[in-house]
């Protein structure tokens, strides 16, 4: 199997391993990581303005002026320090707020990836178990063609019957290239999320939840706000929209600012730093701006800043609805494929032995071929609909996790 397995380029892997291999191999966590990078990297940018500042000029002049030709050289060292600019603090609060919006963002797009991966996962479980249940439909039906054909050259079967065999057995035919195709697709899907060229054999299995209890609606609704990734977003959206419109506000405040300034001119270019200290000029105090000309610029971004908060607030809301009606929605539809897969595991039991007594019942010539080829078809399609229930609660239960920020109702499949 292992040479098999080498043979085809197959990578057998548990939900854990595809899990770990995304975020090796997946651009879509790179990307995500980079950007919340670049959002810290912004947060110390703005933190360096606290620190003084520091520039250093040196300039050459020639002149003329009746006939006298004069030329000198001139340095200059300048140093400025805030001391009370609300801008730069604001801009810090604002800034850190980015930071952790951007964090925020970076762990829900981690939850999508996983919930992506899980998704695909569980798809080509389904796929699998849907082709494998093709090639024994297939090969029943093969086995019921061979009978009723020997029937038939006997003359024990009627020429009805030997169609109604080639029928059953071509829509066999006809479901495992549809099991086949649905294959392909979750494989490609799969494939692409891990960034592997490699095929994707699914080690783990899903497990019967038997009757698994749903916690109560109230109580998720209740920590919903705290944990779901969209509102968190929305909620610090809203913190940092509010720092901007206070520092729209304080902006109308002076600046106040530490300088000092030494400045040395020489009619020649000299290399001693004795003599820049002792003729050197210099200039220290504080030095406070009143931002008296950019009043009405200050005004449009108090205006536009109020905006922002009053979209951020609506923006909120929206995304606390959208939250709790995504909630609702994938409650009723996870109690549902729970319902199903309890109702489709009982329809299997019950066609299976369905079959059993069809069988027996037609070679003792109670029933017709028909009857009996009804009572093998209703296997396969009880088998499918078992397997896509099972996959529905799965992938329902695994949106549920990521509407609940990575809660989970109980352990998924290993």
């Amino acid at each position: 199997m292992l040479l098999f397995a080498l043979f085809l380029q197959v990578d057998s892997l548990s939900m854990n391993e595809a899990i770990d291999l995304a975020l090796e191999n997946s651009p879509i966590y790179y990307e995500s990581r980079v950007s919340y990078e670049k959002s810290r990297l912004q947060f110390y940018e703005i933190l360096t303005e606290l620190l003084p500042t520091m520039r250093v000029a040196g300039s050459y002049t020639k002149s003329e002026y009746q006939g006298t030709t004069s030329s000198g050289y001139e340095g200059s060292v300048n140093l400025t320090m805030p001391v009370f600019d609300l801008d730069i603090i604001t801009s810090i609060f604002v800034a850190r707020g980015q930071w952790t919006g951007s964090g925020i963002e970076h762990q829900e797009e981690i939850a999508n990836l996983m919930l992506r991966i899980k998704t695909a996962y569980y798809s080509l479980i389904n796929a699998l178990e849907l082709l494998n249940s093709a090639e024994i439909t297939i090969q029943r039906a093969r086995e019921n063609l061979e009978l009723v054909e020997a029937k038939y050259q006997l003359g024990a079967a009627s020429k009805l019957e030997l169609l109604q065999g080639e029928v059953f057995y071509l829509n066999a035919a006809q479901d495992k290239s549809r099991a086949r195709t649905l294959e392909i697709t979750a494989q490609e899907e799969l494939r692409s999320i891990l960034g592997t060229e490699s095929d994707v054999y699914p080690v783990d299995t899903l497990i019967d939840p038997g009757h698994a209890e749903m916690p109560n609606l109230d109580s998720l609704t209740a920590v919903l706000y705290g944990v779901n990734y969209g509102v968190k977003i929305a909620q610090e959206f809203r913190r940092v929209s509010r720092l901007n419109l206070i520092s729209s506000y304080l902006a109308f405040l002076p600046n106040i600012s530490l300088f000092y300034s030494s400045n040395v001119f020489s009619d020649s270019l000299i290399f001693d730093f004795q003599y820049y200290r002792d003729n050197a000029t210099k200039n220290y105090g504080i030095s406070v701006s009143f931002p008296i000309f950019e009043i009405k610029n200050l005004i449009f971004r108090y205006l536009n800043a109020k905006k922002d908060y009053e979209r951020s607030q609506y923006a909120e809301k929206g995304s606390e609805l959208e939250a709790q009606k995504a909630l609702r929605t994938t409650y009723y539809s996870l109690q549902e494929s729970l319902d199903k897969s309890e109702l489709a595991k009982k329809s299997y039991d019950a066609a299976n032995e369905a079959a059993v007594i069809a069988r027996e019942q037609y070679t003792l010539g109670l029933i017709s071929f028909l009857d009996f080829l009804t009572a093998e078809q209703a296997i396969f399609d009880a088998r499918v609909s078992y397997t896509q229930a099972l996959t529905g609660y799965y992938i329902q239960q695994a949106t549920f996790s990521y509407l609940l920020g990575s809660m989970t109702l109980n352990k998924e499949p290993r």
